[in-house]
């Protein structure tokens, strides 16, 4: 009986246990989601839009901190270190590329980082400045291999995701053309509109109005689909490049140090913010698909974007001190 006994409250403490990890006691006060691009960008848009919700599912107020710089390492690295339990990260597809372009990155995305969500996807956009003269993505193809080196793009610095998706569209074409990073995509845009440079990789939000506006030409979109915001706009497959494809993705990390059953509850209530009707709407309306994941398939996708583009960073050759 004693024995019966103690084998019954063993069981009751492990259930408690269990339970205790399975709904852990999260959020018991702010939570931070720090963002490494600047207010105003795409990534700023999507973090306050999901995070009143979060505040509204949390009960807690959820604040969106900017710490811009490095491609977003300032932030991951900041991230990385807190252990309060109560910071997260949003970060783009930079933070899979810096893994294998910075030599001495203070952190490790593997190993401090854990994937919580990613959040949302849209294609970049091929646009070259209106007055070069091509039609088509081919026409551009042409014109750049008949001027090795003549030609440039520009970036928002090396190793954003404009800069890769310009580097494996000169890897897939066999193209030789100059960067010209920028501090921004807004200045990196400018650039391609005002025929300092003559191309650019921008995402779907920021260059809708200039596109439409007529002041850059759009040649294609790097998405599996045509865009519904852009539908006349090919994919980089029906313009003549197959295989080619890429998008604009931002994700939510967490610290290492935070618990599982956390990082768990915190993704499916991510998960039910980018399911609201209003989220839906907004998001869409600039162009921006919601995806929402697990951690367990963030995680996967994570670690295959930083094998992807380690394969493009050693082929370019591409290089900070």
């Amino acid at each position: 009986m004693i024995i019966q006994a103690g084998v019954a409250l063993c069981a009751q403490v492990l259930m408690g246990s269990a339970s205790a990890q399975a709904a852990p006691d999260f959020p018991t006060r702010t939570v931070r989601i720090v963002s490494g691009l600047a207010a105003g960008s795409s990534m700023d848009l999507v973090a306050r839009t999901i995070s009143p919700k979060l505040a509204e599912l949390w009960g807690q107020a959820v604040i969106v901190e900017n710490r811009a710089g490095a491609a977003g390492n300032i932030a991951a690295e900041h991230v990385a270190r807190a252990d309060d339990g109560h910071t997260l990260l949003i970060a783009q597809n930079a933070i899979t590329v810096s893994a294998s372009l910075y030599p001495r990155l203070k952190y490790n995305l593997r190993r401090d980082l854990k994937a919580v969500s990613q959040v949302t996807a849209m294609p970049h956009v091929v646009v070259v400045t209106p007055t070069l003269p091509v039609q088509n993505l081919q026409d551009f193809i042409a014109l750049a291999k008949s001027k090795p080196n003549q030609l440039n793009f520009s970036s928002a610095g090396i190793g954003n995701a404009d800069d890769m998706a310009a580097e494996l569209f000169a890897s897939m074409a066999h193209l030789q053309m100059m960067h010209v990073p920028y501090t921004g995509g807004s200045q990196a845009l400018t650039a391609a509109a005002a025929g300092d440079v003559q191309l650019y990789f921008p995402g779907l939000p920021v260059s809708l109005p200039l596109v439409k506006a007529g002041k850059v030409k759009a040649l294609a979109v790097t998405s599996a689909t045509r865009s519904p915001a852009l539908p006349d706009v090919p994919t980089m497959e029906e313009a003549g490049l197959p295989g080619y494809q890429t998008v604009l993705w931002y994700g939510v990390y967490a610290p290492a140090s935070m618990p599982d059953a956390t990082v768990k509850r915190i993704s499916a209530d991510i998960q039910k913010a980018l399911q609201m009707p209003d989220v839906k709407e907004k998001l869409s309306g600039a162009g921006i698909d919601v995806v929402g994941s697990t951690p367990e398939q963030f995680q996967a996708f994570t670690n295959a974007e930083i094998d992807r583009w380690a394969a493009i960073v050693r082929e370019r050759n591409l290089k900070v001190d």
